[in-house]
């Protein structure tokens, strides 16, 4: 069923999604969420990262940061469930599709539990929530963004048609200002994310970002900054090491993301895999130029980014972890396009 409008909760427990990306697109319906519910208690719980990515934000009354024991192993849902039944809250709104965190939301005893069926999990909650399907019963492509203001809509959640949004504290400021002190003040700030926690399948080869950069420097005096997340240390040095002259890397000391939100607003554009700190990016209206290959960018749309494929392939979009045919959506794209669009931000930046 689809609910038109939901029994004003007392306190709303919203469950976070867990990838960084899809929290940050979450964004304008939590912006929504709290607009039309301005006197509800309104408490997010979920995993650090997306916590600490939302820090600055004045749309919660309370945070629930949900790790270790309560977010790993067979017992995790339990706990979490234990632990959220303290909150008291009445009514709780998921916004990941998993089984678990309707589990959990179960196990909290909160009497209405709202989001969408998708994966069985519809004896779990008492209101299903319709999303658009194709013939297989999966989500049919479209901006998350648009998925999220859907899961809020039953609470009187509306677009104000603004963007997503990110804030920095100012230990952030200070941090990020600190690391990037050295420096020259002449040399524009180019952001290069070359990670991917999904799988190396997004990966731009080292090789070929050097290509980028090289190109770049042919017509604009930059500063790349390489940025990398725990676990991506070793790809972040073979970057830094094949672009030919001065880079700043991050990878002997990686930020953690209240820093990388600092960072990344500094950047005159970022250029990126399809991850987290592209949202990051966008949320602080930088531009992005994205290659991307196995996935559909659709569902990541913000209308922010220029997004580079090798569309004459026809297996765009496989959401495949390990390519049977060499990737060639990233071995066979053209440094010369990626920089070109690059330049293109720049110019534009350097006007505004």
């Amino acid at each position: 069923m689809k609910p038109t409008l939901l029994k004003r909760p007392k306190h709303l427990l919203v469950r976070l999604p867990n990838p960084i990306g899809d929290t940050v697109m979450a964004t304008p319906a939590l912006r929504a969420l709290r607009r039309a519910l301005p006197d509800v208690t309104i408490t997010w719980a979920g995993g650090r990262g997306p916590q600490a990515v939302l820090e600055g934000l004045p749309y919660r009354d309370g945070v629930v940061p949900l790790a270790g024991k309560f977010a790993n192993g067979l017992m995790a849902p339990f706990r979490a469930g234990a632990l959220l039944r303290k909150l008291g809250a009445d009514t709780a709104l998921l916004l990941p599709n998993s089984a678990s965190s309707a589990l959990v939301a179960r196990q909290a005893k909160i009497a209405v539990r709202v989001g969408t069926d998708l994966g069985g999990r519809g004896a779990l909650l008492t209101h299903a929530i319709d999303v658009p399907l194709d013939e297989n019963d999966k989500l049919v492509p479209r901006p998350m963004t648009e998925h999220y203001m859907d899961l809020v809509a039953p609470f009187g959640g509306k677009s104000d048609e603004r963007r997503t949004e990110l804030a920095t504290t100012t230990f952030d400021d200070e941090v990020a200002d600190a690391r990037l002190a050295n420096v020259p003040e002449n040399l524009t700030l180019v952001g290069i994310n070359p990670g991917a926690a999904f799988a190396t399948t997004k990966i731009l080869p080292p090789e070929q970002i050097a290509a980028v950069v090289h190109a770049i420097r042919k017509q604009a005096d930059v500063m790349p900054v390489v940025l990398c997340g725990p676990g991506e240390e070793d790809l972040a040095r073979a970057v830094a090491s094949a672009i030919a002259g001065p880079s700043l890397s991050t990878a002997d000391d990686p930020p953690p993301l209240g820093e990388l939100k600092a960072l990344a607003k500094r950047m005159a554009v970022l250029l990126t895999t399809d991850t987290g700190p592209r949202h990051i990016a966008e949320a602080f209206d930088v531009p992005t130029v994205v290659w991307m290959g196995p996935t559909d960018p659709r569902w990541s749309d913000g209308g922010a980014a220029t997004v580079l494929r090798n569309e004459a392939l026809t297996c765009l979009g496989c959401h495949l972890k390990s390519c049977p045919i060499g990737m060639p959506c990233m071995q066979d794209l053209d440094p010369g396009r990626i920089a070109a669009a690059a330049l293109d931000a720049i110019s534009a930046w350097t006007a505004r």
